[in-house]
């Protein structure tokens, strides 16, 4: 239960309260940002946990390794809030288990400069469009950072407990923390060009 409260507490602070903050920063219409707000959470439901486990499936067959089977979405709908997973196979190396166990997360680092680098320029004035690219870019990796880190340090034998075993404590808490520096960042960088109107995100990404 305290997971459940805990996992639900994250998901506010890290992907709700960013999109409110987004959406109010900007005049789009009231019914246009509710919908936004009750829409945008779904896709990241059903995206979050695909796009992470198929990052462990790409770094598995990267380094030679094979699926065995996979779980892709909890069903939280039924209660559920166990995490998403897979099976792998002829991972004998411990640099292939380091690469498959990390490959989410060089996603995310790829995908918060990314973000950083397509939202701070004038490509959509389309609310929803804003707010799922803001979502997938940079919340997502931002939740993957603070997820797995709370839960690393709770005792959770997840991913970071896999390449701490690999590259050792200290070199794994200094990704962590830069990786969530480089997520509060990324996340800030994006709010501030929202500022006033959708014309002042025009004028101040032409600059």
């Amino acid at each position: 239960m305290n997971n459940q409260f805990l996992t639900t507490g994250e998901i506010l602070v890290v992907v709700v309260m960013p999109l409110i903050v987004l959406f109010l920063r900007g005049t789009w219409p009231l019914r246009t940002m509710i919908g936004c707000l009750v829409s945008i959470p779904i896709v990241w439901y059903l995206t979050y946990a695909p796009i992470h486990e198929l990052s462990h499936v790409a770094g598995t067959y990267m380094v030679g390794g094979k699926v065995i089977s996979m779980k892709l979405i909890p069903r939280f709908w039924m209660g559920e809030f166990g995490r998403a997973w897979i099976t792998s196979d002829g991972i004998t190396h411990r640099w292939q288990q380091l690469i498959s166990s990390a490959f989410p997360y060089i996603l995310d680092v790829i995908s918060l400069a990314v973000g950083m680098f397509v939202l701070r320029r004038d490509f959509s004035k389309n609310p929803f469009v804003i707010g799922v690219v803001f979502m997938l870019l940079c919340l997502r990796p931002s939740f993957d950072f603070v997820c797995e880190a709370i839960a690393f340090l709770s005792g959770d034998r997840g991913d970071f407990y896999a390449i701490q075993g690999i590259v050792g404590t200290l070199v794994t808490w200094t990704c962590i923390v830069v990786s969530l520096g480089l997520s509060i960042f990324s996340t800030l960088t994006i709010l501030k060009r929202f500022v006033g109107s959708q014309e002042t995100v025009s004028v101040e990404a032409k600059m």
